[in-house]
């Protein structure tokens, strides 16, 4: 079972490097072909503009069966993310929302078109709902300063 994982895996991963969706950048940081690493560009058209987001994947075992675990490593303010964690909620990698056989290549547009688009009615953080709803102007300006800060220099 694990040759064949990590056939698919390699097989997956040649074929992002080759073709990388939207920019995103796939890497492996270490021989554990379960944790992935990407670099995704925020978006030209919002708050993200000109940063560059680490995000970690965590493929399980039974992956595409179940959904891969994602988190930004790269700090960044948003609707769908935890601040403390980089934890992910995206409606798209719930237990009970994942099709079986789901790729790493929609995960990857699903979190460039989230830096676009919010989920709004899938927070992660109440507060920051509130905030986004009530304080939008304050809310874009906390987007745009943890884009800033990811920005490399």
């Amino acid at each position: 079972m694990e040759k064949q994982f990590a056939s698919r895996v390699q097989k997956i991963l040649a074929g992002l490097r080759k073709a990388p969706p939207l920019g995103i950048q796939v890497s492996l940081p270490s021989d554990d072909l379960h944790a992935w690493e990407a670099v995704i560009p925020g978006p030209e058209d919002s708050l993200y503009k000109g940063g560059k987001f680490k995000i970690q994947i965590l493929l399980p075992e039974n992956y595409p069966l179940t959904p891969p675990i994602v988190r930004f490593v790269t700090p960044i303010y948003h609707l769908n993310v935890s601040q403390s964690s980089g934890q992910v909620c995206l409606r798209f990698l719930a237990e009970d929302e994942w099709v079986a056989g789901g790729t790493i290549e929609q995960v990857l547009n699903a979190l460039f078109s989230l830096l676009i688009r919010p989920e709004e009615d899938n927070a992660f953080d109440h507060d920051v709902m509130n905030e986004y709803h009530h304080l939008k102007f304050l809310y874009d300006e906390k987007a745009c300063e943890s884009a800033t800060k990811a920005t490399p220099k």
